[in-house]
Parts: structure tokens; sequence; C-alpha cells
């Protein structure tokens, strides 16, 4: 709108030269616009090369018409060539319709005197489209990897549970199931003794007990928070932000829930190492305890402990 109102109005210029502005104006607009909106969604436009090219062609075209600040519209095609070109080619791009501009106004009446304000608004224009445009395609960017390691933590979550139920209540459901079948040969067998045939049955009642009390603590393990997940969250976390981190466990294994104020705490210090400035490398270290497990969050030359006890059922304290 300033572009198109110094068309009008500003020395040299008439209602000829404002009308070539104003028309120029809203052929290119569109096609600039397109280009934004897209790499502010983190993409490409498709077909961009060809926008891009009939928008050079409208601005460059136009420019001994339309008066001497429509050079100043150098700075919306400069800013589509960074989005749409690729990396050296947009450098170069940019750079010469940022250095072009004043040169271009004065050759078309410019006074000498405006033209560094002519180069530095094409600079300043150019520079806070990009600046928005590069934030919002990071915000984009950072909900779509927030997204991807949601589904991952999920994915491996139901690993970890299809694991245990095959290594656990598989195995408790094969025993079940032999019993059955020793049950059932015994009774149809003609030489069967009574008393084998009640002790495998009993044998089998047993079992099911087990495995159905089983069942329940596993029900139970599964609805609380996993350590396992939130240590592999936090680590997903620290490296998908260039930390480079570790994840030492022990051999013997850790306890599979934690509760919620050393899960809080855990969440807070992986918040503020991805906040903090300057932090390399990170190292996690878990060690088993009597009382439970032992965090030590070790970032570059600073260290942090977390007492993690497991997050006890309330029905399990029952006598």
């Amino acid at each position: 709108m300033l572009q198109v109102a110094l068309a009008f109005s500003y020395l040299g210029n008439d209602i000829r030269t404002g009308l070539w502005s104003l028309a120029a104006t809203v052929v290119y607009l569109p096609l600039h616009l397109r280009h934004v909106w897209y790499a502010g969604h983190a993409t490409r436009p498709l077909f961009g090369h060809w926008t891009f090219a009939a928008m050079a062609v409208v601005i460059l075209a136009v420019t001994p018409l339309a008066g001497n600040m429509w050079p100043r519209a150098y700075a919306s095609l400069a800013v589509s060539a960074v989005l749409v070109l690729p990396g050296p080619w947009a450098f170069v791009a940019y750079l010469s319709l940022v250095i072009t501009a004043a040169p271009a106004s004065l050759l078309l009446g410019l006074p000498w005197n405006a033209a560094p304000w002519l180069t530095l608004s094409a600079l300043c224009g150019s520079g806070a489209v990009l600046l928005l445009v590069w934030l919002s395609a990071a915000l984009v960017r950072l909900q779509s990897t927030r997204e991807v390691l949601a589904q991952r933590a999920v994915a491996q979550e139901r690993r970890r549970m299809d694991d245990d139920l095959h290594r656990t209540l598989g195995t408790a459901l094969e025993s079940l199931a032999a019993r059955g079948a020793r049950a059932a040969d015994l009774l149809r067998s003609p030489l069967g003794k009574q008393d084998d045939l009640v002790a495998e049955l009993a044998g089998l009642a047993d079992d099911s007990r087990r495995a159905l009390a089983e069942a329940r603590q596993r029900v139970r393990g599964y609805r609380q928070p996993s350590l396992r997940a939130e240590l592999d969250t936090a680590a997903t976390l620290l490296s998908a932000a260039g930390i480079e981190t570790r994840l030492r466990l022990p051999r013997t294994g850790i306890p599979d829930t934690i509760a919620p104020q050393p899960r809080a705490a855990l969440r807070a210090t992986v918040t503020r190492l991805l906040r903090t400035d300057g932090v390399s490398a990170c190292t996690i270290t878990a060690t088993v305890l009597t009382s439970g497990v032992r965090l030590d969050v070790r970032a570059d030359d600073t260290t942090e402990t977390i007492d993690v006890q497991p997050h006890i059922h309330t029905s399990e304290l029952r006598p």
C-alpha cells in the first residue's frame, strides 16, 4: 500500500505511474502471498518456479512505467526468490535484487539522496517478512516433530506391552493349555487314575488363579506411567534439539512404573535443558537402589539427581 501510494504522490510520479504500480501489484501480490503461505507452513509451493518466473516478469517489465519508487517491489521478489529457489540461486537472486533496487530508481529519476533509504527499505522489508516466515515454519516443524515423537512413544510402549504379555501371560496360558490337555487325556483314558485326574484339575485351578492375578497386576501396571518410556522420550526430545544424549541403564533392568512427582521432576529437567543455550551433551544414568532408582542427569559440567520410586497402586497396599 505504501509503495502504491508513493507511485501516485512521490516527486516525479503522477496518475499514470500510480495506475501502472497499482495494476502490477494486483497481478504479482497473489503470487507472492502464495509463496509466503506455503513457506510459512514449511512446504514448497507446487510449480513454485513458474509462479516465481511470472512474478519476476511482471515486476521487472513494469519497472520503466511504474515510477521511481517501484524498485521497492524488488524486496517482495527477493523474498520469493529465497522461498522458492534452491540455496545458491536464492542467495544470488536475493543479493542481486536488493543491490539493483537503488540504481534502478536513480535511472528512473529518484534523487540521489533518497537511494540509500530505498536500499534500507528493501533490506528491512524483505528481512522482516523472511523472519516471520522462518518463525512460522519453525513452529510447524516443531509441531510435526512433537507428533512424530508422540507416535514413536506410543509404538514403543505397545511393543513393550506386547513383549511383557508374551513373556508372562503367554507362558502362563501355554501352561494352562498343557494341563487342560493332560486332564482331558486322563478323563478319556479308561485306565486313568482318579487321583491323577483330581491332582491335575487342582493344579489347573491353581495355575488359573495365578494367571488371573498376574493379568490383573499387569493391567494395573499398564495404567501407570512407564519409567522406561519416560526415559526414552526424554532422550529423544534432547537428541531432536541437537543435544547429544546417552541413556545408561543397568543390566538388571529398572522398575516398570514411575510416580508422578519424580516424573514431573524429570520432565522439568528436560525442559530446562531444552531452553538452555550452549548445552551440547547429556548423559542420563539410572542406578538401581534398595529404595528405587536414582537418575543422574549430567549436562556438560552440571549434574542433577532425581530419586524415583515405583508408583504403587492402592490395591497393592492391602494386607
